[in-house]
C-alpha cells in the first residue's frame, strides 16, 4: 500500500520538541547599513552577514540522505536542496522551484516534467535528467509514496521526463506528492546505491552534501550548522547575504528564550510559543502563521476488547470537549475540529457540502456525558462506584500516552485524561520519549492515546491523505490494527436514517482516480461519513504553525503575499528574494 505521511509526518513533529508561479525578482538591493564583499555577484549586492535559525537537535549527529530518514536532518536539507514544487496555502496554488513547467495529461495518464535550464549543482556541474533516472530508481527502491501512482517512466531529454501513471489519477494528488521531492539526488554520489540492499541506501549518512538551492554547506558541530551562499543557485541573483546558520539549541524553552532576548537568534522555522511567552518577544520578532494540516488527536486500537467497540469510541469522543484542550493549551494559534471525519478543519464545509450539516460534532465546546453514558450502557458497561465496568468487573482504560518534551500535548493529553476519568474511565498518563511513544503504538502494545490525526504538510489540504492515513496508519505500521477491518464492507447508519454499504478502503481510494474536485467529492463525502461514525482515529485539535523570523534589519513577505503562507518562510522566502538583509 501507500506510503502516504513519512517525512511529512515527521517534519510536522519540529515544533513540537514542503507552494501561481514561483518567478523570483532579480532586484539589485543596496545595504548601505551593513557590511559588504569586495564585489557583486549578478548584480547583486552581497551583504556580509549571517541569517541565524534557531534548531533542537546535534548537527554533529545528523546527515543529508533525504531517505535515510533516521537522523536525517530536514532543516538543513531545506537549505541545501531546491525543491521541485511548493504550496502556498495563502493562495491555495502550486508554485514552480526547480521545476519549469509542470504538464499533466489525465487521459494519456502521463505526468511531463521540465526543469529549469539554469539548475546546476553547487560544485558547477550541471544537473541533468540522470540525476533524476537515479533519483527516480531510488525512490522506487525505496518504496516512496509516488511510486504507488507511477507504472514507469521515460527520460525525453536533459531537461524533460514523463512519468507513465499506473490508472486514473487526480491530478493534485501527482501536485502534492512532487512537493515532497527535492533535487536532493546526484548520479555520481547516489548511483552506487542501485545495486546495494533499500537498507544500506537508508543507512547512508550523506556528510557533505552537493548543493542544488541557496546555500551550500560548509561545517557542522555540536553548535550549529554553516552554510555559505550558493553561487551557482538558479536563484542566487535573491540572496543577498553571505551566510546561513541553524543554531542548536536545547528545546522549545531555550529557542523562545533566544528570541526573548532579541538578538542571539534571527528566526525559529517551527516552534510553539504560548501567548505569556510572545508577548514577551521584542516588537521586531514576527510570527508567520500557516496552516499546518496536522494536530492533536486520539489513536485506538481496534484489537482492545474494549476501544475495539465503535460505541465506547464515539463514547469518547462525546466525553471530551474539544475547546478546552485548545483553552489550555495555546488559543493562540490551535482550533478544534468542527467534526471528526478525517478531513482537516478548515477543509471540511468546502468538501463536504450540502452533507456538512447531517454530520454528528461530538459537541465541540461540551461534555456531553449523557450521549456518551448512553453508548456505554448500549455496549454492555455499568457504573460502578463512578467507574465504567465491563460484565466481567474490568474498567475501561490504562496507560495512555504522551510524547515527553511537547509541552502543548502534555496540557491537552492532561486535559482530556482528566476529562475521562471525571467520566468513568480508568486511564493513568504514560508519558515517553517519542521513539518508544512511536514503538508502542507500531506493536499495538497501548489501548488508545495521543497520536496526530492528520499526517501534516500541504498534500493534509486534499482528504485522501488524511483519510487514508487514518485507515492505514502508516507512520505506526498500521498499529491501531485496522487495516483489515478497513479493507472490508461495512454497514453504517447513513445520512438520512437508513444504511450506508462501502469498503472504506476502496471508497476512499477512488477519490485518488477522479480526474477532478467535483468527481472526487461523492467519495470524499461517503469516506468521511464513515470515518466520523467508525473513528479509527479521534480528531480534536488542528492549528497554524508558528514560524518566527525578524524585520529589523532583514525583509518580510507582506502579510496575504503568495508566498507568505508557503512552508518555510526561513526557505522559500530567501529561495524567492522575499527574505533579504536591508539592515
Amino acid at each position: 500500500m501507500l506510503t502516504v505521511a513519512g517525512a511529512s509526518g515527521m517534519a510536522a513533529l519540529a515544533g513540537c520538541g514542503g507552494d501561481g508561479s514561483g518567478d523570483a525578482t532579480d532586484e539589485s538591493t543596496d545595504d548601505s547599513g551593513g557590511s559588504t564583499d569586495d564585489g557583486t555577484e549578478g548584480g547583486s549586492q552581497v551583504n556580509d552577514v549571517a541569517y541565524h535559525n534557531a534548531y533542537t537537535g546535534n548537527p554533529a549527529d545528523l546527515h543529508f540522505n533525504t531517505s535515510g530518514t533516521q537522523n536525517y536532518a530536514w532543516p538543513a536539507g531545506r537549505a541545501v536542496f531546491a525543491p521541485f514544487l511548493k504550496y502556498s496555502f495563502t493562495d491555495t496554488e502550486f508554485l514552480n522551484g526547480a521545476l519549469e513547467n509542470l504538464e499533466i495529461d489525465t487521459e494519456n495518464q502521463e505526468v511531463t516534467l521540465t526543469f529549469r535550464e539554469d539548475l546546476s549543482w553547487d560544485n558547477g556541474d550541471d544537473w541533468t535528467t540522470e540525476d533524476l533516472d537515479v533519483q527516480l530508481q531510488l525512490a522506487e527502491k525505496t518504496g516512496t509514496s509516488l511510486w504507488g501512482y507511477l507504472d514507469d517512466y521515460e527520460i525525453v531529454d536533459e531537461r524533460t521526463a514523463t512519468l507513465m501513471l499506473s490508472g486514473p489519477t487526480n491530478p493534485e494528488i501527482v501536485k502534492f506528492e512532487l512537493t515532497n521531492f527535492f533535487v536532493d539526488t546526484k548520479k555520481e554520489t547516489h548511483e552506487e546505491f542501485l545495486e546495494a540492499e533499500e537498507a544500506e541506501f537508508l543507512q547512508w549518512a550523506w556528510e557533505d552534501p552537493v548543493a542544488s538551492g541557496m546555500w551550500s554547506f560548509v561545517s557542522k558541530d555540536q553548535q550549529a550548522f554553516e552554510f555559505e551562499r550558493n553561487e551557482e543557485f538558479y536563484n542566487a541573483d535573491n540572496v543577498n547575504f553571505g551566510s546561513y546558520y541553524l543554531d542548536s539549541f536545547g528545546g522549545n524553552n531555550a529557542q523562545q528564550q533566544a528570541l526573548i532576548s532579541g538578538s542571539e537568534v534571527d528566526a525559529a522555522t517551527s516552534l510553539f510559543v504560548p501567548p505569556e511567552i510572545a508577548d514577551q518577544f521584542p516588537d521586531h520578532i514576527v510570527e508567520v502563521n500557516i496552516p499546518a494540516k496536522w494536530g492533536y488527536g486520539i489513536v485506538f486500537n481496534h484489537d482492545d476488547p474494549h476501544f475495539g467497540q465503535r460505541e465506547v469510541r464515539q463514547a469518547v469522543a462525546h466525553a471530551i470537549n474539544r475547546q478546552a484542550l485548545v483553552d489550555n493549551a495555546g488559543p493562540r494559534s490551535k482550533f478544534v475540529t468542527p467534526t471528526p471525519c478525517g478531513i482537516a478543519p478548515k477543509d471540511q464545509e468546502s468538501w463536504l457540502g450540502d452533507w456538512f450539516s447531517d454530520f454528528e460534532t461530538y459537541s465541540p465546546e461540551s461534555q456531553d456525558t449523557e450521549t456518551a453514558a448512553e453508548l456505554m450502557e448500549e455496549a454492555g458497561y455499568t457504573k460502578n462506584d463512578g467507574t465504567w465496568e465491563d460484565e466481567d468487573g474490568n474498567t475501561v482504560g490504562g496507560d495512555y500516552y504522551s510524547p515527553a518534551g511537547w509541552s502543548d500535548w502534555t496540557t491537552m493529553t492532561q486535559t482530556v485524561v482528566s476529562q475521562l476519568n471525571d467520566f468513568g474511565f480508568d486511564f493513568s498518563v504514560s508519558t515517553q520519549p517519542t521513539n518508544d511513544w512511536f514503538s508502542n503504538y507500531s506493536e499495538g502494545n497501548f489501548a488508545m492515546g495521543s497520536l496526530y490525526w492528520l499526517p501534516g504538510g500541504s498534500r493534509s489540504a486534499f482528504p485522501y491523505f488524511p483519510l487514508y492515513y487514518q485507515l492505514w496508519a502508516t507512520d505506526i505500521g498500521g498499529g491501531h490494527n485496522y487495516r483489515e477491518k478497513a479493507d472490508s464492507e461495512q454497514t453504517i447508519p447513513g445520512r438520512d436514517g437508513g444504511e450506508m454499504t462501502l469498503n472504506p478502503l476502496k471508497t476512499t481510494e477512488n477519490i485518488a482516480k477522479q480526474p477532478s474536485r467535483d468527481e472526487a467529492r461523492q467519495y470524499v463525502q461517503q469516506a468521511a461519513w464513515h470515518n466520523h461514525i467508525e473513528l479509527p482515529f479521534l480528531g480534536l485539535v488542528s492549528k497554524y504553525e508558528q514560524s518566527w523570523t525578524t524585520d529589523d534589519e532583514w525583509t518580510v513577505a507582506e502579510e496575504g503575499a503568495t508566498n507568505r503562507q508557503v512552508k518555510w518562510p526561513q526557505y522559500w522566502w530567501v529561495h524567492e528574494g522575499d527574505l533579504q538583509y536591508d539592515g
